[in-house]
């Protein structure tokens, strides 16, 4: 009886140990998630804000540009900032610096499917050794289709022909509003609490 006794005290001790590690482990997730969100709302505005004045100042041509020169600086400066790593990756990528890897791309279907099935897009953690990432589906909004649209549709002859000079790699065109174009990509170092 009395070893029971000790048996079910442990497994007590335990379950409430358990529970509180994951109470903390769902703080420490929505506190990487939080700042996450604030970060890629942050780093969309920043690109979005640029072409948009990009685009008032000299056209889609003159945004094209201006993205080619600047978007890398851009997130690179916010990355500095906020001591985080910020990059933008695709399974259809305009730059190859941003090409998805296999991981990724997987989550770029999952968050594709979940679009399709009208079901809410939520960010995802992936836990590293060092390192906690923040995935963050992007997706693609009218103004979006200038340079990523149909060619001849959304996408205009010369526009294409632009984007064919500066990535002549690019893949990252064909795209329609509401689609999964790829993914906000934050790494935090794991010292975040």
């Amino acid at each position: 009886m009395k070893l029971l006794f000790y048996f079910l005290l442990a497994f007590g001790f335990i379950a409430c140990t358990n529970n509180k590690i994951d109470q903390n482990t769902e703080s420490v997730d929505s506190t990487y998630i939080t700042r996450g969100n604030a970060l890629a709302k942050i780093s969309f505005e920043a690109l979005s804000g640029e072409l948009k004045r990009a685009i008032q100042n000299g056209g889609i041509e003159h945004a094209l540009k201006y993205c080619n020169e600047n978007a890398y600086p851009l997130t690179d400066s916010l990355s500095q900032a906020n001591h985080v790593s910020i990059k933008r990756v695709s399974n259809r990528y305009r730059n190859p610096g941003n090409k998805a890897d296999k991981m990724e791309e997987f989550l770029i279907k999952g968050f594709g499917n979940d679009l399709n099935e009208e079901k809410e897009i939520t960010p995802r953690l992936v836990l590293k050794e060092d390192s906690v990432i923040f995935y963050k589906a992007i997706i693609t909004q009218p103004l979006c289709l200038t340079c990523h649209g149909q060619p001849e549709k959304e996408l205009a002859f010369s526009t294409d022909t632009l984007i064919r000079r500066l990535y002549p790699r690019d893949k990252a065109i064909g795209y329609e509003a509401n689609q999964v174009r790829g993914l906000w990509r934050i790494g935090f170092k794991k010292e975040l609490r």
